[in-house]
């Protein structure tokens, strides 16, 4: 369940279609001085009236919104509108990605299958070159660190690449493979712009120590833009020595390095 059927089933209320922005207020606004919110559904507008809430709305609503409920103030601006309709829009059928949701719902965890969900909407609104770094740090604020990870997974292919051949090859091997590859990206290193060369070598040797553990034979280095790209380049241009080692391939398109390593 996402966060806006959970609004919905706090309040009790029904509306078809993304809200604009969602306001947090306290008795100061006359407009629900004694009501516990207004939905306004003609401008697509709620407002909600802390102080009129019981102690369980309370909790429910800031297991949503966390730190903001207390403070007060918009939660959703109007220029995400667009994107909201998108997303509304998206999850009412999910096109192709909703073989994918459907193949793994009932081999992940629940939460797993919200970031994944989320994950496919983000790699969709990426692979249309849109700008992502909200949708990406609200998984990340949302799922935590693992949520990130199947971010990460999900917009590289590995779901559908990687882990359904796996489950289709051998369950056992699945679900040997499954905690360490979500958790930790055992086969995959995502270079981000406050990386240094150093931060590759060693995340590269702890990954290689637990490709080997759990028997994945691979090791992927992904760089997305010119400066990650660049990173990798240099980093591969100071390892030659360490990357003698492999059996290795360069993938390389507009924006996006691939450096894939055989174990």
């Amino acid at each position: 369940m996402g966060w806006f059927d959970k609004l919905k089933a706090i309040f009790n209320f029904e509306i078809n279609c993304p809200l604009i922005n969602v306001n947090i207020t306290r008795n100061s606004d006359n407009k629900i001085k004694d009501k516990e919110y207004l939905l306004d559904k003609d401008n697509k507008r709620l407002l909600i009236n802390y102080d009129k809430l019981d102690e369980e709305k309370k909790r429910e609503l800031g297991k949503i919104f966390k730190d903001k409920v207390e403070s007060g103030g918009e939660i959703l601006e109007s220029n995400t509108l667009v994107l909201l309709n998108e997303l509304y829009e998206y999850q009412k059928t999910r096109g192709e990605d909703k073989k994918i949701i459907d193949f793994f719902s009932s081999i992940m965890p629940k939460e797993d299958i919200e970031a994944l969900d989320s994950s496919l909407f983000l790699r969709k609104k990426f692979n249309e070159e849109k700008d992502v770094r909200n949708l990406k740090d609200d998984i990340r604020k949302r799922f935590g660190d693992r949520g990130n990870n199947i971010a990460n997974l999900c917009t590289a292919g590995y779901f559908e690449k990687f882990l359904i051949p796996i489950y289709n090859s051998s369950k056992e091997d699945f679900e040997r493979i499954y905690e360490v590859v979500v958790s930790k990206s055992a086969m995959a290193i995502f270079v981000h712009n406050q990386m240094d060369e150093e931060e590759i070598t060693n995340e590269l040797k702890r990954k290689i120590d637990l490709s080997k553990k759990y028997g994945l034979d691979f090791i992927h280095i992904h760089g997305i833009g010119e400066k990650n790209i660049k990173i990798i380049k240099n980093w591969i241009d100071e390892n030659k020595d360490l990357l003698d080692f492999f059996n290795k391939d360069i993938f390389e398109k507009k924006g996006i390095i691939i450096l894939e390593l055989l174990l």
